[in-house]
């Protein structure tokens, strides 16, 4: 079963439980593999009345997986239900998300500080088996550095007060691609200005170089008729008398044998 599907089963039994039942269900599905988003367990409004109940350390719970880290745990330890260990890696693998989304490179210290991991090995582990296996993060391990490099990872859930900053970034980057739309727009229209312009100029030209080719046609011969009659009655070559001529002259050339 996908995590979506996962997620929308406990969405439908935390709709039909209250207090305890509800608490108990927030541990599961914090320890449930491969859901790492909870905002909407969070708008429920019978988990909203865990935080003026006795289970309000369930629902502080639920904040912590859907929008804290490790440090964030281990800051308010005392007031939240102790941990499993599929919860302790869980909150881990969440921890390197929340990094992943500010950071492309990320030294392998301050990994090893935020997530509290006592060697590399741990770290290299963590990150491999729990993050590039599991799909939440994709990158690539640099041991010689001592770098994990990101190319991209899931999103985790957003608090109502972050929604404005980020609805603000997206409205400039529409108008960016708005700007750049109107650019490209008055580009076009210039060019096919430019091309019909073009278009125009040869036409012009081409009818000037016919009209220059009738009126050379037209144009009338000194000897009579017009050029073209002249260019047409005009030999290509030597007249064929004059060639016989030529001929005749050359063929009695040359000295005559003396008589005996």
């Amino acid at each position: 079963m996908d995590a979506g599907s996962k997620l929308e089963g406990y969405l439908l039994l935390a709709k039909g439980a209250r207090g305890l039942a509800l608490a108990d269900l927030i541990q599961k599905v914090t320890a449930e593999p491969g859901i790492f988003t909870f905002g909407e367990l969070l708008d429920l409004p019978n988990v909203k009345e865990l935080e003026n109940s006795e289970c309000l350390k369930a629902h502080q719970l639920l904040q912590l997986f859907a929008y804290g880290t490790w440090s964030d745990y281990k800051g308010n330890a005392g007031n939240l239900p102790s941990l499993n260990e599929q919860q302790l890696l869980k909150l881990r693998q969440l921890t390197v998300i929340s990094i992943a989304e500010s950071k492309k490179s990320i030294a392998y210290g301050e990994l090893l500080g935020q997530l509290q991991l006592g060697n590399i090995r741990q770290l290299e582990d963590l990150l491999i088996t729990d993050c590039f296996h599991s799909g939440i993060v994709k990158g690539k391990l640099d041991q010689r550095a001592q770098r994990l490099h990101v190319h991209e990872s899931i999103a985790r859930d957003v608090r109502r007060e972050q929604l404005q900053p980020i609805l603000d970034a997206v409205a400039s980057w529409m108008g960016t691609c708005e700007e750049m739309a109107g650019a490209l727009e008055e580009r076009m229209r210039w060019m096919a200005g430019a091309t019909e312009a073009a278009d125009k100029a040869k036409a012009a030209s081409d009818a000037s170089v016919e009209a220059a080719k009738t009126a050379l046609k037209s144009e009338p011969d000194p000897r009579g008729g017009t050029q073209e009659g002249m260019l047409l009655d005009e030999p290509v070559g030597p007249s064929m008398d004059h060639t016989m001529e030529e001929d005749r002259i050359g063929f009695g050339t040359g000295r005559p044998k003396r008589r005996r």
